[in-house]
């Protein structure tokens, strides 16, 4: 039996990209996912056919230093959503399955908490700007 598909979750225009590094260094991917439906949403894991492994990081900054510190979930507040972006939280992408280089899209699966999933593609860059 196939996952079903959530059609509540929307990726924001224009906010999804993987930070393509060289010589298949861990990427760092950033996305805002908007929740359309009431019901409060988390996601659970991250996969992708194209990475062995997504883990999700946040930056925590305190007065002498920062920290990436491994988050388990994150939650899409109902009516709203989730954004990660650079200086708070990321996907760390790592492990490449085959050459990945800028143009490319990967593929990545969110995992909710309801049993659905999101799949997206999202492009590999350079830079944010190069769209």
């Amino acid at each position: 039996m196939k996952t079903p598909v959530s059609t509540d979750i929307t990726v924001r225009d224009k906010s999804a990209w993987i930070r393509w590094l060289p010589n298949a260094l861990p990427a760092a991917g950033y996305i805002t996912l908007d929740n359309s439906s009431d019901q409060r949403l988390d996601i659970t894991k991250v996969r992708s056919p194209d990475y062995q492994r997504i883990t999700i990081y946040e930056t925590v900054v305190d007065e002498e230093s920062s920290k990436m510190v491994k988050v388990d979930t994150v939650t899409l507040s109902a009516k709203g959503g989730f954004a990660f972006i650079p200086g708070k939280h990321h996907l760390m992408l790592e492990k490449p399955t085959h050459l990945i280089t800028p143009g490319d899209n990967a593929r990545v699966i969110f995992f909710l908490s309801d049993g659905k999933v999101v799949k997206v593609r999202i492009p590999v860059r350079t830079s944010p700007e190069l769209y």
